[in-house]
C-alpha cells in the first residue's frame, strides 16, 4: 500500500511534470508567434521591393502579355494586339482608374487611319482576350499606387465603338487622311455611314472592306521597316480567312 508521503510525492512529481509541459508549450506558442510575424514581416519586405516604378509600368505588361496571351495567337495577331496593348498604355499611363470605355473610343481615335480596317476587325476577334488580360493583369503590376480597371465593354458595345471610327476613317480618307481634318467631320455624316455597316449588333465586314475599296491603304507612310512589314501582312488577310 502506497503511504500519503509516496502518494504526495507522486502528485508532487505528476504536477511538477504538468508544470514543466505548460512552461514548454508556452515557449513553443511564444516561438510559434515570433515565426509568424517573421514571415509576415518577411512578406512585406518582399512585396515592398517588388515595388516597380511608373517608367516599368509598360516593360512588365509586354512580359506578362508574353508570358500569357500572346502565345495563343498567329504570330501577325501576336504583332498587332501587342502594338493595341502598347497604344492603351501609351493613352491610360499609370493614371486609375483605366476606364475601357473612355479609353477604348480615345486609342481608336488615336490611332484612326494609321491602319487598315483589317487591324479593326482583329482588335473585334481578340477582344474578349484582350481584356480579361486588361482586367487580369493592370491590377496586379506592383506599383506604389495600383491602376484599377473600370467599366468593361461587351462585344456589342466593342462593335459600335469600332464602326463609328471605320466610318469616320472613310471619311477621312476623303480629306487626304489628314488626322488634323477630323474636326471637318460633322457627327451626322458618320451615323449615315454605319448604319450601313452593321448587320443587327454585328459589324458587316464585307461592307467595310467595299467602302475602304476605292481608297487602297498606303503603306509607305509607315515610320519604320517592322511597321511596314506587318502593315503589308495585315493588308494580305483576306477576310474568309479573319
Amino acid at each position: 500500500m502506497l503511504t500519503n508521503y509516496e502518494l504526495s510525492g507522486s502528485r508532487f512529481k505528476i504536477l511538477e511534470n504538468d508544470g514543466d509541459s505548460l512552461v514548454k508549450q508556452g515557449k513553443f506558442a511564444k516561438s510559434s508567434r515570433l515565426k509568424q510575424i517573421k514571415a509576415i514581416q518577411k512578406r512585406h519586405q518582399q512585396q515592398n521591393s517588388r515595388v516597380i516604378t511608373a517608367d516599368k509600368f509598360q516593360a512588365f505588361l509586354l512580359v506578362r502579355y508574353g508570358l500569357t496571351m500572346k502565345s495563343k495567337l498567329r504570330p501577325v495577331d501576336k504583332e498587332t494586339m501587342q502594338r493595341f496593348l502598347m497604344a492603351w498604355i501609351k493613352t491610360g499611363g499609370t493614371d486609375s482608374p483605366w476606364s475601357m470605355s473612355k479609353m477604348a473610343v480615345t486609342v481608336f481615335q488615336r490611332i484612326n487611319v494609321r491602319v487598315p480596317y483589317q487591324f479593326y476587325k482583329q482588335i473585334v476577334q481578340h477582344w474578349e482576350k484582350f481584356q480579361k488580360f486588361i482586367k487580369r493583369e493592370v491590377p496586379a503590376v506592383p506599383l506604389a499606387d495600383r491602376v484599377i480597371v473600370s467599366d468593361l465593354l461587351t462585344d456589342d458595345q466593342l462593335s459600335k465603338i469600332v464602326v463609328r471610327q471605320l466610318a469616320a476613317n472613310s471619311l477621312l480618307n476623303t480629306l487626304g487622311g489628314n488626322p488634323a481634318m477630323m474636326s471637318l467631320i460633322k457627327p451626322e455624316q458618320v451615323n449615315e455611314l454605319t448604319a450601313g455597316l452593321m448587320s443587327g449588333t454585328a459589324i458587316d465586314w464585307d461592307q467595310v472592306a467595299a467602302m475602304f475599296e476605292p481608297i487602297p491603304f498606303d503603306v509607305s507612310t509607315a515610320p519604320d521597316e517592322p511597321t511596314k512589314r506587318w502593315l503589308n501582312q495585315l493588308l494580305a488577310l483576306l477576310l474568309k480567312r479573319f
